[in-house]
């Protein structure tokens, strides 16, 4: 008995291979954008997370101190005077200085002409506030991880760009060294953002 071959025909191997060779084609294509739209997704996501974090951080300036002080301050003592900084701000033309006449240890600080310009006012107490050298501008964000479903822990860089022109003088550089580093390079740090119904929102800078 003859052993009997099983011969395919040229045409029908060739259509399944052109199916074969098409699902491949169609799972690369759908493969392709998958990752392009997860992509998209990211690069919208951390869009909108530096728009977050600069709105947060443009009603937020970087001061020179933690709380608002009231001018003129009155009876300062040198310790006092070295500990505020306030000889500095004399040297960089925002603030004057005064000796009292009852007692030689004591100085009283008030805003010059210049000091009152630079002066970020409390809205209802025109003589109280804080000297704000600038706002920390987001340049990157360079990780994002999901915490929970409604939170994202963000890595991001900051810098201060253009900063006031009296924290570029060395008296104050010296007396503030939070000035010198701050606006000199730029800084890592990190961010907890809430997904609310009206967007992302600031939960909590952990960094600085």
């Amino acid at each position: 008995m003859k052993a009997t071959t099983s011969i395919i025909p040229k045409h029908t191997a060739a259509a399944k291979f052109g199916l074969a060779a098409s699902a491949v084609v169609l799972t690369f294509a759908s493969s392709a954008v998958l990752t392009g739209c997860n992509t998209a997704s990211a690069s919208v996501d951390r869009a909108d997370y530096t728009t977050t974090l600069n709105r947060y951080y443009e009603g937020r300036p970087a001061c020179l101190w933690p709380e608002s002080v009231t001018f003129p301050v009155q009876a300062v003592t040198p310790d006092q005077s070295s500990h505020s900084g306030f000889e500095a701000l004399v040297d960089a033309g925002l603030l004057s200085r005064k000796r009292s006449t009852t007692n030689a240890t004591q100085i009283s600080y008030d805003l010059t002409r210049e000091g009152h310009s630079a002066l970020d006012r409390d809205i209802d107490h025109p003589n109280t506030g804080n000297f704000c050298y600038g706002r920390r501008k987001v340049v990157g964000i360079t990780n994002d991880r999901e915490v929970s479903p409604t939170t994202q822990r963000v890595d991001f860089q900051y810098r201060v760009p253009e900063p006031a022109a009296w924290a570029k003088e060395m008296s104050i550089q010296r007396a503030f060294p939070q000035v010198a580093e701050e606006t000199s390079r730029t800084h890592p740090a990190q961010a907890l953002l809430l997904d609310t119904d009206g967007g992302w929102r600031v939960s909590r800078i952990l960094n600085p």
